[in-house]
């Protein structure tokens, strides 16, 4: 995949992201928010195995979704044109399933999730490991990522859970990657 390649799943993502949200609304946001975030306490069980992707298309209102929009935009775009569209599926939702997985481990046992940013934190970290890689400049971005992980810990309604897990995921994605064919010749452009 060049780098002018148009990062149509990145498109594809946020479309879904911006229907599900508009959906939600219209058919009543408690419901819709209850039926798919992602509740601690039953999320191993075999009915509820949806919310671990489900989860991740809903959000808490304009400012949440917008901001997850936009970060999606950042980072998705580019690093959909540097890795492949196939590869940027395994990192998207990689990310998302270990921000799920890190919630049911960890979350509290009234806690109901939501919101793309556990895949959106495993796009800042698998960044952060392609500008190490690449030895550019890293520091930035993983201030950034510190600073919104650290948040999650004093602001009430965000999920450092989330947040951390698919952190995790996606530096662990990234650095396969770069451990394949394709990674392995990856240069600076």
């Amino acid at each position: 995949m060049n780098g002018r390649s148009t990062p149509l799943l990145t498109y594809g993502l946020i479309a879904a992201n911006v229907a599900f949200y508009l959906y939600g609304q219209a058919t009543g946001y408690n419901q819709w928010w209850n039926t798919f975030g992602l509740y601690a306490p039953i999320a191993f069980e075999p009915t509820e195995l949806y919310r671990w992707l489900t989860s991740g298309f809903v959000h808490g209102g304009v400012l949440h979704i917008g901001l997850n929009m936009l970060m999606l935009f950042q980072f998705g775009s580019q690093l959909e044109r540097v890795i492949g569209r196939a590869w940027f599926a395994v990192l998207y939702f990689g990310s998302l399933l270990g921000g799920s997985l890190s919630i049911a481990l960890l979350g509290g046992s009234n806690s109901l999730h939501g919101g793309a940013s556990g895949a959106i934190f495993g796009l800042f970290a698998a960044f952060g490991v392609l500008l190490y890689r690449l030895k550019l400049p890293w520091q930035s971005i993983a201030a950034q990522a510190g600073i919104w992980l650290a948040a999650g810990f004093f602001v009430a309604g965000i999920s450092w859970q989330g947040h951390l897990g698919g952190a995790i995921a996606g530096a662990v994605v990234m650095a396969f990657y770069l451990t394949t064919g394709k990674g392995k010749t990856l240069r600076r452009r």
